[in-house]
Parts: C-alpha cells; sequence; structure tokens
C-alpha cells in the first residue's frame, strides 16, 4: 500500500466507498430513465406498427383495467375515497320505451347492435358503460408468470373491445371526425397512433362504441353530433353502438335508426340496499349500519326518493360514515337541508387543517355556482367553465370581501382539490361542478335574499332553472307564496313540486294548485308521462303538515273509489312513493293489479303490510313479497313455508323463496333463518353440497322447498309460465336424483340409454339436438313427467349437463347427490388393484405354485401350501367381502354428477356471491 494511504484516517475509505455507492447508484438511476425515455420515444412512434401492436393492445387491455377498477367519488377528490367498482357497482335496470318490464340493463345491451340510454342525473349511465369496459378487461387478463409481476393479457378472439368517448370532447375538436376522436381515445390509453388500427377493427365489425353523455354537447351542435353519429352507425353497422343522454334532453333523433331505447330506472329498496352492502364503511361502524341507514331513510320520506339515484345515495352513504359517525346526528328531513349539509360539510374539511375560512369558500362557491347557471343553455359547453373566468369570478369574491385578490389560485385549488365539489377538467383549462345538482343548489343560496332575480332568471331559461326554484323554496325560512305564483301561472307542475319544498305559502294559493293536479291525476294513461306528477303528489302528501294529511286522504279516497281506471293506478304509485307505512296499509286492503305493483314497489316497509294477507292465503301477497327480493320479505316466505298450511299455499311459497335463495344477500340471511327443528318433512340431502358447517340454516329451507316441490307436483301442480324458476341447486337436485320412497311411485327407467344416444345422434349435432334427443330417449326409457317437469326449469346449460348424467348413469342414489360436494374417501391403489384384478389373480397364483411346489420341491413347499392356500382363501373372503364397498367409493367419486353438473352449479353460485 502506498504510503499516503496508510497515513489517512480509517474513516477516509469508508467515506470514499459510500460516495461511489451514491454515485452508482445516481448514475443508474439516470441511466434507467435515459433508456425508459428512449423506449416510450419509440414506443409513441412505432405502437401502430405490426411490430408493436400486439404490444399496445395488450396495454390497451390493463389501462381500461386500471382506469376502471376504481373511481372516485365525484364530489370528493381524497384519493383515499376511491372505490372498488366491483364491490360497489350496482347492475341496473332499465325498462324499454316500448315495455315498461324492467331487466338488467347490462344484458339488454347486448341484445341489439344499437341502443339508447336515457337517466336523469345522477343515474348510473357513465358508470353503466365504466363497469362494462371494465369486465370486459378483466375477462382477457390472466395470473403473470411472477407471483407479483404484470398480468398477462389473452388477446386471442378480440372482439367487441370497448370504447368509452365522452361526447363533451366534440365540443373542443368539432372538426375532427368520430374515427379521429376514436384513435385519441385509444391514445390516451396506452396506444398512440393507432389510426390505422382503429379503421380496420371499425370494418371488421370488432369495437363496441360508447357515445357517453349527448347532453354534454353544446346544444347548438348536438344536432350535428347526432347527424354524425347516425351516419357513423349506418357507416359500420356490425360495431355495437350505445349512446347516453339525460331524459330532459333527448328528443328522439335516433328512434328511426336505433331499435332499442332504454330508460335507467330507479333504485328500488333491493338495490339500494346491495349497493350499501358493498359500501367500505370505516372501521368500527355498528354492524347493523345499512339496517340503521335504511331505517332512517324510511323516516325520511322526502330523502327516500334521493336515496334512488345511485349519486345521491353515494352522497348519503359519504355522510353516514365520515361525517355522522360517532355522532347522535340524524339525517335531514329535507333536501334543500340534506345538500346544505353535503356542501358545509365537504367545505370545512375537518380531517385537515383549512388555510382559508369556510364562510370565504361558501361565498366563492356560490358565485360560482351562480355565474355558471347564467351561461344560456344553448351556449357551447355550458356545464364547464374556462380557468379565467372562474379566477375572475374568484376575485370578485375576494374584493368584495377586502381580500387579496391574488389568493385567487390558491382559494380555487383548495376548493377543487380538498372538497371536490369543483372539478378540473380538459387538463385544467376548465372547471365544473362534480354534479349539477350541487351546482343548483349553491345558485339557489346565492339568491336566498333575492326572489327577484331568480324569477328573472327562470323567465330567461326555464329548464335551467327549474330545480334551482325547487330548492329556492326549501334553503330558508321564507314565504314563498310571491315566487310559487309567479312560477305557477307558467309551469304548473313546478309550481305544485315547489310545494313539497316551501316551507311557507299561502294556503290559498296551496289548495288551488293542489285542486288543478287532483283534476289531474292520471289522465294521460302513461305512466312515464305521469311520473314527475305522481312524484310531485308523493312529495306533497308525505309532508307532515296539514296540507300533506289532506293530500294523503285524497290518495287514499282516489284508490278506493277509482277502481281499476288509470287515475286510481296513479294515485296507487303516488301512495307508494310516499314511503309511508300507512300507505302500505292502504295500498293493501285495496284489490287489483295497480295496488299491488306499486306495494311491492315500497320495500321493506310494504312487507307487514303484504304478510297479513299472504297468511290468509292470498296469492298475490306471496308474489308481492318475492317482488320486494330483500332479507326482511325471504324471512317473512320462510315462516309461512314452516307453518301448517294448504298444499297450494305451501307449493306457492316454496317456488317464490326457492327463486330468492338465488340472491346473494338473502341467501346469506337465510343461513340463519328459523326452521322447526321437529319436523321431518324436509328432504336433508339436497343442499348437501353447499352447506356451510352443521348449523346451515339453508339446508333445513333448501330441502322443506324440494319436499314441497316433490309433494305438490306428485300431487298435480304444475310449475306454470307464470311462476318463477327455483334456485338451479335445487332443480338439479331433484332432476338427477332417484326419489326416495314415500314420495310418490319409483321410476321404471328400463336401462340407461347411453349406447342409443352415441348411436342415434348424427356427428356435429349442436346442443339443442342432444338435448332434444337425449330427453325423447329418456322419456322411451321410462323416465316421469314429473322429472321432466324438474329438467325443464333448468337453464339450458345445465339443463344438458343434467341429461346427459341421466343418460349415461340413470337416476342416481341419494348419497351420490348428498355427498357430491366432498371427496369420498375411496381405497388405495394397491386396494384399488385388488378390487380389479387381485380378487382373481393373486388366490389363482398361489394355488398353482402350491401344487407345482408339493410335487417338485422340498417339503417346505408342501407345507406352504398346506398352511398358505388356506390363508389365501381366507384373504379372498376378506377381499370379497370389501369389493363392493369400495366399487361404490370409486362409483361415487367417478359419477358424472361429479365431473359435470355439480362444478357448474358451484360456479354460478361463486359468481352469484362475487
Amino acid at each position: 500500500m502506498p504510503h499516503f494511504l496508510s497515513d489517512l484516517p480509517q474513516w477516509v475509505p469508508w467515506l470514499g466507498g459510500a460516495v461511489l455507492a451514491v454515485v452508482g447508484a445516481a448514475a443508474k438511476s439516470w441511466l434507467e430513465a435515459r433508456l425508459k425515455q428512449a423506449a416510450d420515444f419509440f414506443y409513441a412512434r412505432l405502437a401502430g406498427s405490426r411490430l408493436l401492436r400486439r404490444t399496445a393492445l395488450a396495454r390497451y387491455v390493463r389501462e381500461l383495467h386500471a382506469r376502471h377498477s376504481k373511481f372516485a367519488v365525484s364530489f370528493q377528490a381524497d384519493d383515499a375515497l376511491k372505490l372498488p367498482m366491483e364491490s360497489v357497482y350496482v347492475p341496473l335496470r332499465c325498462a324499454e320505451a316500448s315495455s315498461p318490464r324492467p331487466g338488467e340493463i347490462a344484458a339488454t345491451l347486448h341484445r341489439e347492435p344499437h341502443s339508447v340510454v336515457l337517466g336523469v342525473p345522477g343515474a348510473g349511465k357513465t358508470m353503466l358503460l365504466r363497469h362494462e369496459a371494465l369486465m370486459w378487461a378483466k375477462g382477457r387478463l390472466r395470473p403473470g408468470r411472477r407471483a407479483r409481476g404484470k398480468p398477462r393479457v389473452d388477446l386471442a378472439d378480440l372482439t367487441d373491445v370497448p370504447v368509452l368517448l365522452e361526447l363533451h370532447r366534440l365540443n373542443k375538436k368539432p372538426e375532427w371526425s368520430l374515427e379521429q376522436h376514436i384513435a385519441d381515445h385509444f391514445g390516451r390509453h396506452e396506444f398512440p397512433r393507432a389510426d390505422k388500427w382503429v379503421a380496420r377493427a371499425l370494418e371488421r365489425g370488432d369495437l363496441a362504441l360508447y357515445f357517453d353523455g349527448l347532453d354534454e354537447v353544446a346544444s347548438d351542435h348536438r344536432d350535428q353530433a347526432v347527424d354524425r353519429i347516425k351516419d357513423f352507425a349506418q357507416r359500420y353497422g356490425e360495431c355495437r353502438i350505445v349512446v347516453t343522454c339525460r331524459v330532459a334532453v333527448y328528443d328522439g333523433g335516433f328512434a328511426d335508426q336505433f331499435h332499442q331505447t332504454l330508460r335507467v330506472q330507479d333504485f328500488d329498496e333491493h338495490l339500494i340496499r346491495r349497493f350499501l352492502g358493498g359500501w367500505p364503511w370505516p372501521e368500527g361502524m355498528a354492524d347493523d349500519t345499512v339496517e340503521q341507514l335504511l331505517g332512517a331513510l324510511r323516516d325520511t320520506p322526502q330523502l327516500m326518493p334521493l336515496a334512488r339515484n345511485p349519486l345521491l345515495l353515494t352522497m348519503i352513504a359519504y355522510l353516514y360514515s365520515y361525517v355522522y359517525a360517532g355522532t347522535d346526528q340524524v339525517l335531514p328531513h329535507t333536501r334543500a337541508d340534506f345538500y346544505k349539509q353535503v356542501v358545509d360539510n365537504l367545505l370545512m374539511d375537518r380531517r385537515r387543517q383549512p388555510r382559508f375560512a369556510f364562510p370565504l369558500k361558501k361565498a366563492v362557491l356560490q358565485a360560482l355556482a351562480l355565474a355558471a347557471q347564467d351561461v344560456p343553455s344553448g351556449s357551447h359547453d355550458r356545464l364547464a367553465r374556462p380557468e379565467r373566468e372562474v379566477l375572475e369570478t374568484v376575485r370578485e369574491v375576494l374584493r368584495a370581501q377586502g381580500q387579496d385578490e391574488a389568493m385567487a389560485e390558491d382559494v380555487l385549488r383548495e376548493i377543487a382539490d380538498r372538497s371536490g365539489l369543483l372539478l378540473s377538467v380538459d387538463n385544467g383549462e376548465r372547471y365544473q361542478f362534480a354534479h349539477l345538482t350541487l351546482q343548483e343548489y349553491a345558485a339557489a343560496c346565492a339568491l336566498a335574499a333575492d326572489p327577484e332575480g331568480l324569477l328573472r332568471r327562470y323567465r330567461a331559461d326555464p329548464a335551467a332553472w327549474r330545480e334551482a326554484v325547487r330548492l329556492w323554496c326549501g334553503v330558508e325560512a321564507r314565504d314563498c307564496t310571491e315566487v310559487v305564483r309567479a312560477v305557477y301561472a307558467g309551469d304548473a307542475l313546478l309550481a305544485f313540486q315547489c310545494l313539497a319544498d316551501a316551507l311557507v305559502v299561502d294556503e290559498g294559493l296551496a289548495e288551488a294548485i293542489i285542486g288543478e293536479f287532483r283534476r289531474r291525476l292520471g289522465t294521460s294513461g302513461d305512466p312515464f308521462v305521469e311520473a314527475p306528477l305522481t312524484a310531485a303528489f308523493a312529495l306533497v302528501a308525505a309532508d307532515r303538515r296539514p296540507r300533506g294529511t289532506r293530500v294523503f286522504a285524497f290518495l287514499r279516497e282516489t284508490v278506493r273509489a277509482a277502481g281499476g281506471s288509470s287515475r286510481a293506478a296513479a294515485a296507487c304509485r303516488a301512495l307508494a312513493a310516499t314511503n309511508l307505512p300507512k300507505a302500505a296499509e292502504a295500498l293493501a286492503e285495496t284489490p287489483g293489479r295497480a295496488a299491488q305493483e306499486a306495494l311491492a314497489s315500497m320495500g321493506d316497509i310494504a312487507v307487514p303490510a303484504l304478510r297479513r294477507p299472504a297468511e290468509n292465503g292470498t296469492p298475490w301477497a306471496v308474489e308481492g313479497l318475492w317482488r320486494i327480493r330483500t332479507p326482511k320479505a325471504a324471512l317473512a316466505l320462510n315462516d309461512l313455508l314452516w307453518s301448517e298450511r294448504p298444499s297450494d299455499e305451501l307449493f306457492r311459497c316454496a317456488v317464490h323463496l326457492g327463486e330468492l335463495i338465488t340472491v346473494p344477500d338473502i341467501e346469506e340471511e337465510l343461513r340463519t333463518a328459523p326452521v322447526d327443528p321437529g319436523s321431518r318433512n324436509w328432504l336433508p340431502w339436497v343442499w348437501g353440497p353447499f352447506a356451510r358447517g352443521a348449523d346451515d340454516r339453508l339446508t333445513a329451507v333448501a330441502g322443506r322447498i324440494a319436499w314441497v316441490l316433490q309433494r305438490s307436483l306428485h300431487a298435480g301442480w304444475p310449475l306454470g309460465e307464470g311462476l318463477p324458476n327455483p334456485d338451479p341447486r335445487i332443480m338439479a337436485a331433484l332432476s338427477v336424483v332417484s326419489h326416495p320412497v314415500g314420495v310418490g311411485p319409483t321410476e321404471n327407467i328400463t336401462r340407461p340409454p347411453s349406447a342409443a344416444l352415441q348411436e342415434a345422434l348424427p356427428e356435429g349435432a349442436d346442443e339443442t339436438a342432444v338435448l332434444a334427443h337425449a330427453l325423447e330417449l329418456l322419456r322411451s326409457a321410462g323416465m316421469s313427467p314429473r322429472r321432466n317437469a324438474y329438467l325443464a326449469r333448468l337453464p339450458c346449460h345445465l339443463r344438458l349437463k343434467a341429461v346427459i348424467c341421466l343418460a349415461f348413469e340413470g337416476p342416481a342414489h341419494v348419497n351420490v347427490w348428498a355427498f357430491a360436494g366432498t371427496t369420498v374417501p375411496g381405497p388405495t391403489p394397491l386396494r384399488r388393484w385388488l378390487t380389479r384384478t387381485g380378487c382373481l389373480a393373486l388366490p389363482a397364483t398361489a394355488i398353482v405354485y402350491g401344487l407345482v411346489a408339493s410335487m417338485t420341491g422340498p417339503p417346505v413347499h408342501g407345507l406352504f401350501a398346506a398352511l398358505g392356500v388356506p390363508a389365501l382363501g381366507a384373504g379372498v373372503l376378506v377381499l370379497l367381502a370389501r369389493r363392493e364397498s369400495w366399487e361404490e367409493k370409486l362409483r361415487l367419486n367417478a359419477h358424472p354428477i361429479r365431473r359435470l353438473l355439480l362444478p357448474e352449479l358451484l360456479r354460478n353460485a361463486g359468481r352469484a356471491q362475487r
């Protein structure tokens, strides 16, 4: 070592090593950053080429999944409140314009190539499209080769590729074609320069185009946008196209070309419960939080209609989670008070220390709302205002309050970043309210002391100011008579709606308005047209003041006196919308289909009113409990199922409760439901494969349903077309298992027709042909009509599997099904060999060896022959005695029910739970 190095202190080499390590790490980081920049540079320019196209598509799938797997609450910008889409999303229901029968909207969209989806603000139209994109992306992701590596993407058969295009982008670049906007969408989702691939995919029909928010296109460009989409749909007819729009804006522009128009329906109590069940409640909340919140909503009739809107229900859940938790605070009783609590609590931001005072931020928010509301309806993109205009409004408020105008940007940023009431869009170039209703409420507050300004704005732009006028009437306890009178002169319905919100109105004016709408009730005969009127009647009738009592009495008398007329039907819907227990009692006493449907729409409030007629054997009451589809309604049906009743009533309860088991939260509730422990009238083996332990009460419930169905079908009660299908797990058990002794005559199927099935079917036959032919062979072989009725109630793919099991093995023994969910301990490999061959091969070999040895070998071989052969003979007897039980276990484990039918039933149950 050089002399000068030996004179250095000992810490110097250590310091040098540390410096070199830091420099090396920095150099490595710099090199990695440069390499990444180079890779991104070349990828951005070559992604659309054949060389990198599969990589670009894989990135697109991953990006779709990453963007849509979680969503931020639209009125709360905190990243900690991003919610998982799959757990919170609730499938929306819809009704076609031509048929009011509800259905699940996601499935209905796939029925036609081109659809229009309509809904009120916050109904979940955008969430529907985001969920569709997420499910498509998730279906193509596979686990990575490493535990923490990126998921692999299956690019085989890449069709129906979702493109979620927000139509407000047409406002910013109206000169672009839709093809250019679609290519730009791919560029924003990790697939740049996708023009050529998009053109080919459109020609092949491989894209699913989701055009979201036609109402967000400026009104002076909206007709042009409709024409462009219609031309696009005609040019690329093989692509699936969905357009969403607010109900109030849509004028039927697609009616001549899009053959399916769907309207998103409000949440009923079943869907409200599902949403709240998936909400991520904070730690420490009570186990029965959902039940407490539902009870609070039922006690506040003005808030229950808000809870039927997904966005407003999200606001309610937010208040209950982060504002009311640990306090004695209760939900407000009016819409205006509800919005006040939402806005005030979001602006206060109690979780962090705010920089600016709450009154200042509230004044700024109201000024911004008023300025946004003042933008005419026909203006270009009236919802989002440019940043410079927003900042100028903030400066005006600061000047009026004697504050420093230089704080404008900081005030705006704190409101947007912390409260989420304002959203920064278009890369910060514009700002808009998180929801139009919040803007309308804040604008009404800004005009609280200026009724003339409110009316002047309403007369100039009625469509934009309708909701703000209603909210203004409830913002403060003021006399609203003159405002309501002025509105009544031009829009009687709005004046009637204002009566529910106004705290003080002249009684003479109120009676005149109510009298006019008493005459109008039910005159149109169209439920969709009548919906605003019936909703207004419900809000006024739910009011606890004398005016509300009089309107409620009028509705009750109309229901009783008008019979089955459209007027009575409208009154029934209005009574149901009040969400009052006394309304449920009044509807339960009213005969007719309209009253029954209205009663079922009330949710758990109607369960006590429906239970009494159901106990008296009224068929429509049982159907009403089934339509409610909540755990409380299912428990009421379960109580009826275990009571002593006539056969037809038990049959009706069994069929309807059997279908409700398919609802996940009802299935969980029935696992602890009360049952009759002393009853023997149930089949314990039916739910064996799906039971969760010995204490699972659903085993008894499902067994009771199966017992009632068996006995009722044997007595001649058919599963007609008007009845729901019981849970496939129950019907599959009854379909493939031989009927126990004591429940009707035993079938005499002469032979399993598997050979005939194989011989008679032509090669390449489809599933329908296989199913029809197999059923015919089973009938000819002696299958009973009752088993055929069970099979008919299974979904087609499960029916085919059940028929194949019957064709190859015949009806199975009860034990095959009862133990189908577990692996029956079978023989070891040695025992399996002994079972199949050893019982004959070993004794024969021993006897031959003993005879030969006794004649040719030493005496010891004779001794072996004398002693060994009897011992082997005894072993053979033991093997023969055990062979039957071993063969039975082998047959149980290899039965087609285990390999074919049960895995599909378990998968279906798992999907329902998720």
